[in-house]
């Protein structure tokens, strides 16, 4: 119940209240009615927001207070507009707070709109990143050196888009690099003079020793194009370092080094060239030898010269003989006095008897003494020097076919005297014989003692090949190759290095970077050695084959034991979420729900397994760190490979979405396929977009992706026989490339030379078909046979199966007697035959009655009619064909000399192009020679005018 406010304001009886006809209290006395209405001030909060308030009466006033008259028709109309704007009022503050409600939600849904709006721009940004990863991904290529030596570029499928086999790669050497080049300076190198990055590959890049942090790297590349690039780059200034190259052959990793040169059947011959000696006299011996000291090694006419003090012959008595003399060597023979007098600073000098000779006489001298050595066969003939360089020699380089004909010129030319060189003798140098070695720990050795022993006494000739091991100084055993025939040491070496390679085991672990003494105890009673390379990740085993069979099974159950175990990893908090998320289940449907656990609480979480796992949470942790994690909502594809519903997508360049699980297993089954190049199966196997190669790793740790690049590669020769073919030689795994016109290709690895067109032992001066044929007997024998029984005139006697040649007469033929006794003893048979043949039937008659047969049978003893067919007889001894085998040369003969005459037309080719190449190479060393003359002149110029200076001031 509400109450009606009647008191009357006092300050409107004042005269003063401020608010008028708004006044709460009532206003009585005033000049018109409506100065007297009153507002009642009792809310009623049971009324309705837009009802009215009834009216209330005015309640009694106390006797003793004083009251005004108060008219109620006055009062009645102030209420109701008392009581009417008291509404307005309200509704307009409602008003307002519905305003500022509704203003609240606009701008609360806008500020969600625009968080909205850049959420969905940055996964549009990010989705589009991620596609352009996808796109920049699939570009990517690799390359790696695959099968003892190949140089393979991948492509993404793993699609091989370039192959430097073994046969054609070359090695450079690039040395004096600053300490901190990168790689991709080194490659900046070749691919500005216009190669690709396929054609080369940066092997390894690693420190000199004794360079004082200088580095050397190792690039391999085709043999044109290293010897294009050695000769451009020489002499290049890098970063203010002048380069050195060497071009060699290939080594592939893990294989024995070479100690000795490329050219290791070349001689070198060198002697004085003409030149000339001077007596110089000084005042004393004191002085004497100061000049000798200052003088000894100076230049002087070009030449360096070597001074010494004059000492008097044993046994000779010269009365002119002046101890305070000293004699120049070494001066052209055309040296004038002055040049002489100014350079030893006294005008007191003696010439001495010139050794004087004509350089080009004696160079065809001694080229013609050694062509007139038997066996000897001379491949290039090149003079290096004429005596115009400051050493003054006259030096040839004469290369062989063979190292032993090296040697035995080398043996005929030492220490003889030649009168075209003015009675002199030749200074010789050959390179050693060939000499291979590798290096391994001593554990392998005593884990292969008995196989390394075994290979030892398997050699049969020790001048052809030979092994040799030494222990070193901290206990491992050095292995050493050499030999003289290529054949025999190239197979020698192939069989060392697959005995020093051991056998690897799929796995990896990295607690088997260093193994526990346990697992160390238990190969070793096995009689094995294991190694472990932590950067390649691979594991090898060394040892006899039981004794590896015994320890592979020890280290595939530690792998498992490794595998089992528990690994935690710290997570940052921003990957929680993620793995909340996404990351745990995807782990889970790939490895098992007991296998990966999440602790959100530590932020950790806890996987089994082995490099596998590692590396899938290796590729979940590099996601979670992403500022945005755009994925497609499981269930809205279909996976390419179980054809149902994606729970845990990965979504491919393509569009197309697999399963984490279905793609896992696609990639790690593909080498037990064999289907390669890898793509995607989308579209029922239509899609055919290649996987990119980094797709591929994020799914197959190291090890397993190495063995798939080699099944890639092996399969990839295997299918193309026309193009690639293996070397013959056993256990050597180097390819070479096929070619349809005969070419002689050398193996890097055991040196045996192949024909590049039927992959057999090099011909040279004969057709493919030609040596096949020459290479088997059974094969000559029965062409033999086929090319006989094709003429009418030569048949097979049915008796003894000779060949019997009608030339002429009647068709009576007798089988003739045999006078070769060796021939009767080898045939095992009568030394006569004598059967009388019908030679258009080939019956065997009597004497009496053969001439009968023709006459009733053939009605003719001529040879007219037509003759019995021949028979193809069985197999027959070869050496009754002696004879007639000659017939078969005498055919040949005319295509032998067709084949002689384009072989010696090819060889001349190949000499042409030998020759240009080495004269090549020889122009290159002369011209870095005659820069390392130039800047030496040059620098003994400058200390001779200072030491002249000083010398010029010391006289004044």
């Amino acid at each position: 119940m509400s109450t009606t406010n009647s008191t009357v304001c006092r300050f409107f009886l004042r005269g003063d209240c401020k608010y008028g006809a708004r006044c709460r209290n009532q206003h009585p006395g005033g000049t018109s009615e409506t100065q007297n209405i009153a507002q009642n001030n009792v809310k009623d909060n049971g009324a309705s927001r837009r009802g009215r308030i009834s009216k209330k009466s005015v309640p009694q006033t106390n006797p003793n207070q004083r009251v005004l008259p108060i008219v109620e028709a006055q009062s009645g109309p102030c209420r109701r507009e008392e009581e009417r704007e008291r509404e307005e009022e309200q509704l307009r503050r409602e008003e307002e707070a519905r305003q500022h409600q509704e203003e609240a939600r606009r701008r609360r849904e806008e500020e969600e709109r625009q968080q909205e709006e850049q959420q969905r721009r940055q996964e549009e940004e990010q989705r589009l990143a991620d596609q352009q990863r996808r796109v920049t991904d699939a570009q990517v290529t690799i390359q790696r050196v695959v099968l003892a030596g190949s140089i393979v570029t991948f492509s993404s499928g793993l699609a091989i888009e370039n192959t430097i086999t073994g046969f054609e790669s070359c090695r450079i050497r690039i040395k004096n690099l600053p300490y901190d080049t990168r790689q991709q300076e080194i490659a900046a190198l070749f691919t500005q003079h216009g190669h690709d990055v396929s054609q080369f590959h940066i092997v390894s890049v690693k420190e000199m020793l004794g360079r004082n942090g200088k580095q050397e790297a190792d690039i391999v590349a085709s043999a044109d194009v290293a010897q294009s690039l050695a000769i451009g780059l020489e002499g290049l200034e890098f970063r203010n370092e002048r380069l050195e190259f060497e071009v060699g052959v290939f080594n592939a990793p893990g294989a024995m080094g070479a100690l000795t040169p490329r050219n290791e059947n070349t001689l070198t011959i060198s002697c004085r060239a003409p030149s000339v000696r001077y007596i110089v006299e000084y005042p004393d011996i004191p002085f004497c030898r100061t000049k000798v000291a200052e003088l000894n090694g100076c230049m002087c006419a070009g030449r360096r010269v070597k001074v010494e003090m004059n000492q008097r012959p044993p046994g000779h008595v010269l009365p002119n003989f002046r101890p305070n003399t000293i004699k120049i060597s070494n001066l052209p023979d055309a040296v004038p006095d002055a040049t002489v007098t100014a350079f030893a600073q006294s005008h007191l000098i003696r010439r001495l008897k010139p050794i004087s000779f004509d350089t080009l006489l004696a160079t065809r001298s001694l080229h013609k003494h050694i062509n007139r050595m038997e066996g000897v066969e001379i491949e290039s003939f090149d003079v290096t020097s004429r005596g115009d360089n400051e050493a003054g020699l006259l030096s040839i380089r004469v290369r062989f076919d063979t190292w032993d004909n090296a040697k035995k010129v080398h043996d005929a030319l030492l220490d003889r005297r030649f009168d075209y060189i003015c009675n002199s003798v030749f200074w010789l140098r050959i390179a050693p014989q060939a000499l291979y070695t590798i290096t391994i720990p001593s554990g392998q050795y005593r884990a292969q003692e008995n196989l390394w022993k075994e290979l030892q006494g398997n050699i049969k000739d020790r001048k052809a090949c030979d092994l040799i091991i030494r222990e070193s100084n901290d206990g491992n055993r050095r292995i050493h190759v050499s030999g003289t025939v290529k054949a025999a040491l190239g197979a020698l070496k192939v069989r060392v290095e697959s005995l020093a390679a051991g056998e690897k085991i799929d796995g990896w672990h990295d607690h088997l970077t260093y193994p526990q003494a346990h697992l160390v105890q238990k190969i070793t009673e096995a009689g094995a050695f294991l190694r472990s390379d932590y950067w390649k990740r691979t594991l090898k085993l060394y040892g006899e084959p039981k004794a590896v069979e015994k320890a592979k099974a020890v280290v595939m159950e530690e792998l498992r034991r490794l595998a089992s175990l528990e690994v935690t990893v710290k997570l940052q908090r921003p990957s929680v979420g993620y793995f909340a998320r996404i990351g745990l289940a995807a782990m889970r449907e790939v490895f098992g729900e007991d296998n990966v656990t999440l602790d959100i609480r530590s932020a950790e979480i806890m996987v089994r397994g082995g490099e596998e796992v590692r590396l899938h949470l290796d590729n979940h942790i590099t996601e979670s760190l992403k500022p945005i994690n755009v994925n497609v909502a499981p269930g809205s594809h279909t996976c390419p490979v179980c054809y149902d519903d994606v729970s845990t997508p990965f979504q491919l360049v393509c569009g197309h979405v697999y399963c984490t699980g279905c793609i896992r297993h696609f990639l790690t089954s593909a080498a037990k396929t064999g289907k390669f190049p890898l793509v995607c199966i989308g579209n029922e196997s239509t899609c055919g977009t290649p996987i990119s190669i980094p797709v591929i790793q994020k799914f197959l740790p190291q090890p397993a992706f190495n063995h798939l690049l080699e099944t890639v590669f092996t399969t990839h020769v295997d299918r193309r026989p026309q193009e690639f073919r293996y070397c013959k030689t056993p256990d050597c795994m180097q390819i070479y490339r096929r070619s349809e016109a005969v070419s002689v290709l050398r193996c890097p690895s055991c040196f045996s030379e192949i024909c590049s067109s039927c992959g057999e032992d090099s011909h040279e001066r004969m057709s493919c078909e030609y040596a096949r044929i020459h290479n088997n007997p059974a094969e000559q024998e029965r062409m033999s046979q086929a090319w006989l029984l094709q003429r009418r005139d030569i048949k097979q006697c049915p008796t003894c199966s000779r060949l019997l040649e009608k030339a002429e007469g009647c068709n009576h033929m007798t089988c003739p007697f045999v006078f070769n006794p060796p021939i009767c003893l080898k045939l095992n048979s009568l030394s006569r035959c004598g059967a009388h043949i019908c030679w258009r039937c080939m019956g065997v008659f009597d004497a009496a009655n053969i001439y009968d047969h023709m006459s009733t049978v053939h009605g003719s003893i001529d040879a007219d009619g037509p003759q019995a067919p021949m028979v193809v007889p069985g197999q027959y001894d070869q050496d009754r064909f002696e004879q007639d085998r000659i017939a078969l040369y005498h055919a040949e003969a005319m295509e032998r000399r067709r084949r002689e005459e384009a072989s010696r037309v090819a060889q001349e080719q190949r000499d042409q192009i030998r020759r240009d190449q080495e004269r090549i190479a020889a122009e290159h060393a002369e011209a870095i020679e005659r820069r390392k003359r130039e800047e030496e002149q040059e620098r003994q110029r400058e200390e001779r005018a200072a030491q002249w200076r000083r010398q010029q001031a010391e006289w004044q």
